[in-house]
């Protein structure tokens, strides 16, 4: 395999790697990103709240089955101490716009000549 294909397969992964990791400087843009795909943000702030978000895993979603219907929870104890809560509906939305994002990315990375940081470890 050529050395310019193979530092494109490696850009490319590391890009991906990086977009698939939430850090601080990131959250107040998901936050943003979960309210604009009908996310509703609930504080932990009564016991049982507490209790959820510290049970829920950070940066992840859970699905659950609520009477009946799909309710996908959020839970962000970094950057607002809260759960977002949506539905199917919302989190269609959610993964379309990160689609987007991510693409937009891998398309940047494979048209770069310029390499990444820690690139040359690879």
């Amino acid at each position: 395999m050529p050395e310019s294909f193979q530092t494109v397969i490696a850009a490319g992964i590391t890009l991906l790697a990086a977009a698939c990791t939430t850090s601080q400087a990131e959250a107040p843009d998901n936050e943003d990103l979960l309210a604009a795909s009908g996310f509703v943000e609930r504080k932990a702030d009564t016991q049982e709240r507490i209790a959820a978000l510290k049970s829920l895993p950070p940066h992840r979603f859970v699905m659950r089955n609520s009477n009946g219907s799909v309710k996908y929870m959020y839970a962000d104890p970094i950057a607002c101490d809260c759960i977002y809560v949506g539905g199917q509906r919302a989190y269609d939305l959610y993964h379309q716009k990160m689609a987007g994002r991510v693409s937009d990315d891998q398309i940047r990375a494979i048209l770069s000549d310029t390499p990444l940081p820690g690139e040359s470890g690879l």
